[in-house]
Order: C-alpha cells, then structure tokens, then sequence
C-alpha cells in the first residue's frame, strides 16, 4: 500500500478526532469525493463537507478490512461503526462498505474518492416509523426473489 492509503486508513480509524490538516496530508487540492449523499469538489468543500456530516455524531471510526491496490487505484473494505443520537436510540450502529481511490502517484495524494454503501442501512433503517417501513419492503422484496 502507498503512504496516502495508509494516511487514509489512519485519517478514518477515528474519523470524529480528524483534523484539517490530517485531510491535506491525504486529499489532493483538487479531489473529488461522492458519497451517496453528495459529491464535492476540491480539497476545503470536502473539509466543510466532513465538518458538516459529523457535527452531531457522537462516535464514528472506520475499521479496514480489506484493501487492494494497482496502478493508482485502490479498493478498501471497511465497516463503519456510528453513533447519532436520533439514529436507533443513539445505539452504536455499524455499516459496510467499500471505498474506491485514486490516487496520483507523482504527489502521493488521493485525488478521487468514491463512498459505495447502502444509505438505507445507514440512516433511513433506523428512522422510528420510516425504518420499519423500510425493513418490510425488503422482506417482501426477499421473499418475492425466493417465490421463483
């Protein structure tokens, strides 16, 4: 793995102690970050960006699980465990999934990072009312892929 990816894992292990700085030393200038929630462009919208999505999480690391990666380009697996206090009763919640880099070599900077995860089982699951209706028509879904 180069230094930018093991400065990415470090960066995420505790995403909520993450400074602007520990951001620069990753991210190149003109980085470009999607997540299915939003795409931003350029080093300081990311910091705003990740200034804003953690301002009411109360807990919020990155444990890596698997990482490859060839030619400036890298994959890593990981499962998030959060904390939001209007999230299933403030509990600790956890999330897979993947993150898809870039990275330019020469300068040793992520300069494309893409989020891949399911928003349902981050946020609207564990919505009191929405999360319940959300669960049900992914049993029925199931169970209408099993009727075959």
């Amino acid at each position: 793995m180069t230094a930018a990816i093991e400065r990415l894992k470090s960066l995420y292990s505790d995403f909520l102690a993450a400074d602007p700085a520990g951001i620069a030393s990753v991210y190149a200038q003109d980085v470009v970050f999607k997540d299915p929630v939003h795409e931003v462009r350029g080093l300081e919208a990311m910091q705003k960006y990740f200034a804003g999505v953690s301002q009411n999480l109360q807990e919020c690391r990155f444990q890596f699980d698997f990482a490859v990666q060839q030619q400036g380009r890298g994959t890593l697996w990981w499962t998030m465990y959060f904390r939001h206090p209007r999230l299933s009763g403030g509990k600790l919640l956890q999330l897979r999934g993947a993150s898809l880099v870039e990275i330019d070599e020469a300068n040793d900077r992520v300069v494309s990072h893409e989020d891949v995860y399911d928003l349902g089982g981050m946020v609207y699951e564990h919505v009191p009312l929405l999360g319940s209706v959300i669960r049900g028509v992914k049993r029925r879904l199931a169970e209408n892929g099993n009727a075959s």
